[in-house]
């Protein structure tokens, strides 16, 4: 059940990224000596960048000659999770706005969004998540480390304001540390949430603003759309009903183009997959309840495998998630700075692969029963999947939701969504959502893929969309000189 990429295999080849690819190859199991060692070398592969700079493609009225920057390692929090420090090497007029990026599993020092803001003179902290596997992730430790890498930043001669970046995954964490760190435990301990947060996160400091990047809608939702519905039996993987089978021709699937579900069909799955969520929640319910009388396998906690995750409807279906309800600025090559609103379009292609639901996946599936509870956990007893909404869940139920927590940010407010992929919907959701926020701004990146680059099969010619990677990152910079000055 993933939140940033599925296995790459899955992708195709327009939204696969070389750094990703190499961290899904890596070994479950890493000795401590061999994950700094690994670390190291991604350090070393930054640092290079940072001495010879990589030109952008873009003209350079368009896009100014990267800032050359330095890389440093900080330890982050009490487990010591491993940070990225990106610094001007020459003052700039913008390294006192400081950016920082997480995510639940991936290891995000090297990635796209660090070395763009670094290239435009901000100062960044980039932080490989203290979890390998998404699946035993725990979610308030990850924000102890947000509250870690804010307070670093906050101690920092230059920095004067430190902004969060929410990349894919990394938006579910963002939006619930800003929610916590403004208005307390309390709304991490309603009496809605299946796995309320510890009193340790009380008195973090807030962020000065938050940006979302293709942001999901919560890890624990990820999770559950991914559910195969088919599924009948959590014991037995082959036992399934074939009349919700979204692989079948019969249902509507085809393997070449987008599938045509009818509604009812579609109906008929996501409210499976609601059923089958709940079905998880009450035995990780059952076997937290075994653990804490004693009467367990063992004295911590229980394993908990979940098997046959990557079926998302909308991987296959491109009529579900396509466009959104309101009208929104459209960055383009011809409008770098958003065109006039207009109501946004999906490009993208499809990605379902029955192979890869029937693999299995430890970092997806790994789970025991408390880290289950902690990031996978969710009511939807009416899930509804449409071509411009997500209804039917009760958001409030996790603290993963990216929807419930924006509800709380009362910072202004950047979010990004790439068209050529599949959270255009969901972003505006989040828009919505965000009525506490001072400001706030909602714009799209035609035919850029969730790794920020130009999604190639999308295109209906050759270079249609131009240099994306620049047009996304030139946008964040603008929004934050205009929030926070140069």
């Amino acid at each position: 059940m993933g939140a940033l990429f599925r296995r790459p295999e899955a992708l195709p080849p327009a939204e696969r990224q070389p750094a990703m690819l190499l961290h899904r190859r890596k070994a479950r199991h890493l000795s401590p000596r061999a994950r700094v060692l690994g670390v190291i070398a991604v350090f070393g592969l930054a640092a290079a960048a940072a001495i010879v700079p990589v030109t952008s493609a873009r003209p350079a009225s368009a896009t100014p000659a990267p800032d050359a920057y330095t890389v440093s390692t900080v330890l982050i929090g009490s487990a010591g999770a491993i940070g990225a420090l990106y610094q001007p090497q020459s003052p700039t007029a913008q390294e006192s706005t400081a950016f920082v990026l997480t995510h639940e599993d991936n290891n995000f020092i090297g990635t796209t969004p660090c070395v763009q803001l670094a290239q435009r003179g901000y100062t960044v902290m980039c932080v490989k998540s203290q979890f390998d596997d998404q699946a035993l992730a725990n979610f308030d430790a990850l924000a102890l480390d947000v509250a870690s890498s804010v307070s670093y930043l906050r101690g920092l001669a230059p920095v004067k304001h430190v902004v969060l970046v929410g990349y894919s995954g990394g938006g579910s964490i963002m939006s619930y540390y800003q929610n916590v760190a403004q208005n307390g435990v309390a709304t991490c301990q309603a009496p809605a949430r299946l796995d309320p947060c510890g009193d340790d996160l009380a008195n973090m400091p807030p962020a000065d603003g938050v940006v979302l990047l293709d942001a999901i809608p919560g890890i624990a939702f990820a999770d559950l759309g991914q559910l195969d519905a088919s599924v009948t039996n959590e014991g037995n993987l082959r036992a399934v009903n074939d009349k919700l089978n979204m692989f079948s021709p019969a249902n509507g699937y085809t393997p070449t183009g987008s599938s045509n579900y009818s509604a009812s069909f579609v109906n008929r799955y996501t409210a499976a997959q609601g059923a089958r969520e709940a079905g998880l929640v009450s035995e990780a319910e059952r076997l937290q309840a075994q653990v804490k009388n004693g009467k367990g396998q063992y004295s911590n906690d229980a394993p908990m495998e979940v098997g046959r995750d990557e079926a998302a409807i909308w991987y296959a279906d491109l009529n579900l998630l396509s466009h959104t309800k309101g009208k929104f600025p459209l960055i383009s090559p011809q409008n770098p700075n958003g065109s006039a609103p207009q109501v946004i379009h999906s490009v993208r292609v499809t990605s379902a692969s029955q192979a890869t639901d029937d693999q299995w996946s430890s970092r997806l599936g790994g789970f025991t029963a408390s880290s289950f509870m902690s990031v996978a956990a969710i009511k939807a007893p009416d899930l509804r999947i449409t071509a411009d909404d997500i209804t039917g869940v009760d958001w409030d139920s996790t603290n993963t939701a990216t929807i419930a927590n924006v509800a709380g940010i009362k910072s202004p407010l950047l979010i990004m969504s790439m068209t050529g992929h599949y959270w255009i919907v969901p972003s505006e959701m989040y828009y919505d959502a965000a009525t506490q926020a001072p400001s706030k701004t909602l714009a799209y990146v035609e035919g850029a893929t969730h790794g920020f680059t130009a999604c190639t099969a999308c295109a209906t010619t050759p270079g249609e969309f131009g240099d994306t990677v620049a047009e996304t990152f030139n946008y964040v910079a603008t929004w934050a000189a205009q929030h926070y000055g140069t």
